[in-house]
């Protein structure tokens, strides 16, 4: 798959890649390749512009960045798949720390779990509204000083620029409140 010639991109997207073996593959490799078009929608990221993107890879656990312009080549063996999310990167004003919001990678729609992500003021505050439990993951440069869900100091892992935390089920149907501060 390519991941290349960004238009606009109003949220974080998740893409998946399946590699199947039919009559036109007869290779044992088989790369998937394509090229995403971005529409444009109603969406709790703003991508006005962003320029880098990070790119989570499920089954590497790992994310890279990428520039709107670059690409992402991906080979898959026969009836094999992988998972992406793609979003924007923003940076904390005050701290100069690239963050960028990937979502609860339990879940098939990792980035779907989020519903709105807030810089606050000049702060080096970042406030994200996530619906569902499970391991939430984002992208920063930096390590955060504390990460916080619903104003209740958590513990999190800092580990290959990824913040990761256990966002716990919710006593209610509100969204969950998560602040990262750097």
């Amino acid at each position: 798959m390519s991941l290349g010639g960004f238009k606009a991109i109003e949220s974080n997207l998740h893409l998946g890649s399946i590699s199947a073996v039919d009559a036109v593959w007869k290779s044992a490799r088989n790369a998937v390749r394509g090229n995403i078009e971005w529409n444009s929608g109603k969406s709790p990221i703003s991508v006005k512009g962003v320029d880098i993107f990070a790119v989570y890879m499920f089954k590497e656990k790992k994310v890279r960045l990428l520039k709107s312009s670059e690409k992402l080549e991906i080979s898959l063996e026969p009836f094999n798949h992988d998972l992406l999310t793609v979003s924007p990167v923003t940076v904390v004003p005050r701290k100069s720390i690239q963050f960028a919001p990937i979502g609860l990678v339990n879940m098939l729609n990792t980035g779907g779990a989020i519903q709105s992500v807030m810089v606050v003021g000049d702060e080096s505050l970042i406030r994200i509204g996530v619906k569902g439990s499970g391991e939430m993951r984002v992208f920063a440069s930096g390590n955060p000083v504390s990460c916080k869900i619903d104003g209740v100091d958590v513990e999190f892992c800092y580990h290959d620029q990824m913040v990761t935390i256990q966002v716990p089920c919710p006593s209610s149907p509100k969204l969950s409140v998560i602040e990262f501060l750097f």
